[in-house]
């Protein structure tokens, strides 16, 4: 197998995945072009670019076999619209059969493939769920072939969307080109892990993906700071009950740390304030906030 050093991103119409392809030289291609390009079976798929000349995410990944054919013609697009009110319907066929069977799954997308040969699901599910049976079902009624990938919460949200806490369109949806892992580690970074699930979770119940946007300049501004849960003896005493706080709160950007005595006095100070630490923190991870790891589907085609 030849090395890939650059590649397109895809997004694909069929199977809502994002493809990358080796990229070459020649293409005159930009981000939001819709495109037909050939896919791992040698056949013509619809998508639209993201991004190109980029270093892939996986170099195993990639369909090195695939390339781009051409911009998508409105003959082409017209095809893909002719095939909307079918995945309409093959969602309700496919929905109804769901709970024939008595599955633990919520089917959430269908589409079909640029030739009509083939139907794709996404569905949700708490559990691995055998439909097996599903899948020779679907095929007898709507006389195609089937496939089912079942997809974590984060990728739903993806292709659901929505508005997140920020009032702007999820990311996930509108620019994210990869779903990374985020993680109680990088709450705890920013010295976020007493803001609690709510405020820390996103649309999909997840840890907020832009977690990450600021993480390395928080690491770098709280490298000079203590832990929360520190114990530290004062210069001076602010309090009733002796110089001894402890630190239950940072506020990172403006370098400012939040104590509280035994008492419950609370007092905001500078770092220059703290004389000497008395007891280092052990950091604990909480346990009601959902960490939001690489989710990776299962997938079965008849």
């Amino acid at each position: 197998m030849s090395k890939v050093n650059k590649v397109v991103g895809v997004d694909c119409h069929f199977s809502g995945m994002l493809l990358e392809i080796p990229f070459v030289e020649t293409y005159d291609y930009l981000p939001g072009d819709k495109v037909i390009f050939k896919d791992e079976e040698d056949k013509e798929e619809f998508g639209v670019i993201r991004y190109l000349n980029r270093d892939p995410f996986d170099t195993e990944k990639v369909l090195v076999s695939s390339k781009i054919l051409r911009k998508a013609t409105p003959h082409d697009e017209q095809k893909i619209e002719s095939h909307v009110e079918h995945a309409k319907s093959a969602l309700s066929t496919c929905r109804k059969l769901v709970e024939k069977y008595g599955l633990n799954m919520q089917t959430f997308r269908a589409s079909y493939s640029f030739d009509g040969s083939k139907v794709h699901f996404m569905f949700v599910s708490d559990d691995r769920v055998d439909f097996r049976e599903l899948v020779k079902d679907l095929a007898k009624v709507l006389k195609k072939q089937i496939y089912l990938r079942q997809v974590g919460p984060r990728d739903k949200a993806k292709f659901v969307g929505g508005y997140g806490k920020c009032g702007r369109a999820l990311c996930c949806g509108s620019f994210l080109n990869k779903l990374e892992s985020i993680n109680m580690e990088m709450v705890r970074d920013q010295a976020l892990e007493g803001k609690g699930s709510p405020k820390l979770s996103g649309a999909c119940g997840k840890l907020l993906c832009c977690l990450k946007y600021e993480l390395q300049t928080y690491r770098e501004l709280k490298k000079d700071l203590p832990n929360i849960g520190t114990i530290v003896r004062l210069k001076k005493s602010f309090f009733t009950a002796g110089p001894s706080a402890e630190i239950i709160g940072l506020d990172i950007l403006n370098k400012k740390i939040k104590v509280r005595t035994e008492d419950g006095e609370i007092a905001v100070i500078e770092k220059s304030e703290i004389d000497r630490v008395l007891k280092e923190a052990r950091e604990e991870v909480p346990a009601n906030v959902n960490s939001s790891p690489d989710e990776k589907g299962s997938e079965l085609k008849n």
